[in-house]
């Protein structure tokens, strides 16, 4: 019984190994990718979403799952995700811009697991008034209807 136990802790411990070397992976090409592209041509892919080239590398060297939290985050708040997409889609892309780049995804990950009505959050999160004024938004449309 503890043999079991233990193997499959260190099955795990390899998953979690071989998904963090999937993902730097994944990555690499993908930095890899904008790099053949040339300057010129991430300043155009860069500004077609609202960005500048720098950001578009730091996002690209975080993607796939930079912005999971915020997915968390809006359901803890009780926003519609795709609500807020489809009537502020500018907004919804700075959110995951911001999401993506934060330093806090640690704090944030753990609050989240632990207590997702807890405030404190909004003492280390980028995007805190931001979600205060698109809850203020949701709120005054829902009073309309």
């Amino acid at each position: 019984m503890a043999l079991a136990t233990h193997a499959r802790e260190h099955r795990t411990m390899f998953d979690r190994i071989g998904e963090w070397w999937r993902q730097w992976r994944d990555r690499r090409a993908v930095l890899a990718a904008l790099d053949q592209c040339g300057r010129g041509e991430v300043e155009r892919m860069a500004h077609d979403v609202g960005l500048g080239g720098n950001e578009l590398r730091v996002l690209a060297g975080r993607w796939p799952d930079a912005a999971n939290l915020l997915e968390r985050r809006i359901e803890a708040l009780g926003l519609d995700r795709a609500s807020v997409g489809l009537t502020e889609p500018q907004v919804m892309r700075d959110l995951q811009r911001v999401c993506s780049i934060c330093d806090n995804k640690r704090a944030c990950e753990h609050d989240l697991d632990r207590d997702p009505g807890n405030p404190a959050w909004q003492d280390y999160c980028p995007n805190a008034d931001t979600f205060a004024a698109v809850a203020g938004e949701s709120a005054k449309a829902s009073s309309r209807r």
